[in-house]
């Protein structure tokens, strides 16, 4: 059993040693990151800290299968995104409600005893209400949250409502075992171009520290205002909308029984996993 290792943020609670590379969990911790197993997890909702199923390094693996049900995952935000087990489909969390982006990309509503084997959610709390008028992609939003041209050196999530030119979702078709790469079952994706949309885009901007956890740089997921289409954002450009995002304090992560700590040393490749997020 490995319930936790308790990271530097927050007094630690009783915890076995989830590994014996010392250096790597003062490197986590440095991060502001914890590691779980489903038996360390608990209800707890806390402002700004994020809630993770798995990691993108495992997800690349073709670890599709989790043990968190949505009703667990809900317990820990009410903004986020993800996938259910055989990747089948993508998740996506808004006002605490669960949605499902189907192979098609409309929109279904999973059963709450579904299980994801790859999430993030925040319980979202943000600051002021930003006006943003376009045009704008995912370039030019990060140039105007983050002048220096640097990302945030904390995990942030975002919600942007508007008025979207076109918006182009993805969603995959549920994967069966043995499962192969993440790269094989986005060969098959199904694409869908949304024009002149109203609708929410959901997700987080990733720091570059946190490569082997996260994808990093932007990770979004839209959904109609209808909540009849929706799926992973792989190009955008908005008319005008409002944005309003909440930097995270703490990331904690929960590993399925199957997947290994994370290591710093053995990053992943972002280009590759740029493309794949990007379909390019």
């Amino acid at each position: 059993m490995i319930p936790a290792v308790a990271s530097i943020m927050s007094t630690p609670s009783p915890v076995a040693v989830l590994s014996s590379r010392v250096s790597e969990l003062e490197f986590l911790n440095a991060l502001h990151v914890e590691l779980l197993r489903h038996d360390g997890i608990d209800g707890a909702r806390s402002p700004h800290e994020l809630f993770q199923t798995s990691t993108i390094q495992a997800l690349l693996g073709g670890a599709f299968d989790g043990d968190v049900t949505l009703s667990e995952l809900l317990e820990h935000g009410n903004l986020g995104l993800g996938t259910l087990n055989g990747l089948d489909g993508e998740l996506i969390v808004i006002d605490g409600q669960a949605f499902k982006a189907e192979l098609d990309c409309t929109l279904s509503r999973p059963g709450l005893q579904s299980r994801t084997p790859y999430a993030v959610v925040v319980p979202f709390t943000p600051g002021p209400e930003q006006r943003l008028r376009g045009p704008v992609d995912t370039t030019s939003l990060e140039r105007r949250l983050w002048h220096q041209g640097g990302r945030p050196s904390a995990p942030t999530a975002v919600r942007i409502d508007g008025h979207f030119d076109t918006v182009r979702v993805r969603s995959v078709q549920k994967q069966a075992p043995p499962y192969s790469s993440l790269a094989d079952a986005i060969a098959h994706e199904h694409r869908l171009d949304l024009h002149d949309t109203y609708g929410t885009m959901v997700g987080f901007c990733f720091p570059d520290d946190l490569d082997g956890i996260e994808l990093v740089g932007f990770h979004l997921h839209f959904v109609t205002d209808s909540r009849a289409y929706g799926g992973h954002v792989l190009d955008f450009a908005l008319r005008q909308g409002t944005l309003r995002i909440d930097e995270a304090t703490e990331l904690h992560v929960e590993l399925p029984a199957a997947v290994d700590p994370p290591d710093h040393r053995d990053p992943v490749d972002q280009a590759i996993l740029r493309r794949l997020e990007r379909s390019t």
